[in-house]
């Protein structure tokens, strides 16, 4: 709390420390700062005011897409919380990606344990979004976590969740940074899939790799990825509107997105043509 004052203090002084995107070089930082953020805009943008709302981003990774929300898009209050604290990688990657020496005071971030409620430690906010977050969270946990956010919204709040990919889609293993066959992990065993990734050779799409691929190293990278594989939880489009609004949540507006790939021989009749190529779903509800 005390940092954050002092950092207030000095935006106050000094306004926002300069910052430029020019000097981006790193494709996961620019697709967050970036694409992700202007999602996030485009559909929260139009329903609550930036400047003035207060929002809870629930899986906020490593918080360089609230970064963004505040310097490109205006946002003045931003509480992420994760179960990992790659958060705390933002001030040496913002300074290493945009030259800035200090955070926004706009961003706060808190790391916590899986499933434990967050309704009633802070003041309700006006909007909460997630991004890639809920295909990883237990199923058995769903249910109450979205009970614990609808109680930690406002009435007349809104929600916002993207999921990409999904399960069932082409690459929605997540192995994709070793493994380009499409729907390999409904055609093949988990023994036959790892053993793909572990013999994987050479560099992965610099768009894939994200900062915590250092802390790892390459085989142990191997491994995170393959057991957050594992961990996946199946989640569709359909179970995703449907826990949400038995939750309390309204669906205002969705858009799910398709891949038109051929889909193999061994997986037609097996599942939904729909399930299998529905990789994408952005969902905004209200409270």
């Amino acid at each position: 709390m005390t940092a954050n004052w002092l950092l207030a203090l000095q935006e106050r002084v000094w306004g926002l420390a300069p910052w430029d995107a020019k000097k981006i070089s790193d494709e996961w930082f620019r697709a967050h700062f970036e694409y992700a953020a202007d999602v996030v805009h485009h559909w929260v943008g139009g329903v609550l005011d930036m400047p003035t709302a207060k929002f809870l981003n629930f899986g906020c990774g490593d918080g360089i897409t609230d970064l963004s929300l505040v310097l490109r898009h205006g946002a003045t209050a931003i509480h992420g919380v994760d179960i990992r604290r790659e958060y705390a990688k933002l001030p040496r990657i913002a300074r290493e990606q945009l030259g800035m020496r200090r955070i926004p005071s706009a961003l706060t971030f808190e790391t916590i344990t899986p499933g434990a409620p967050l309704a009633g430690k802070r003041d309700l906010v006006d909007g909460i979004m997630s991004w890639s977050t809920f295909e990883h969270v237990q199923r058995d946990q769903l249910a109450a976590i979205f009970a614990d956010l609808y109680a930690c919204l406002r009435p007349g709040g809104y929600f916002f969740i993207q999921i990409e990919p999904l399960f069932y889609s082409p690459f929605g293993s997540h192995l994709r940074r070793y493994d380009d066959v499409p729907w390999h992990h409904l055609l093949a065993s988990e023994d036959e899939l790892w053993k793909v990734v572990q013999s994987h050779e050479g560099p992965i799409d610099a768009a894939e790799v994200d900062f915590g691929f250092a802390d790892f190293g390459v085989d142990g990278y191997k491994k995170f990825v393959f057991n957050e594989y594992l961990a996946l939880n199946r989640l569709t489009a359909d179970e995703l509107v449907a826990v949400t609004t038995q939750a309390g949540f309204h669906v205002v507006r969705q858009e799910r997105r398709h891949v038109e790939l051929e889909i193999p021989a061994a997986l037609q009749g097996k599942y939904p043509d729909e399930l299998l190529r529905n990789n994408e779903i952005f969902l905004l509800l209200g409270k």
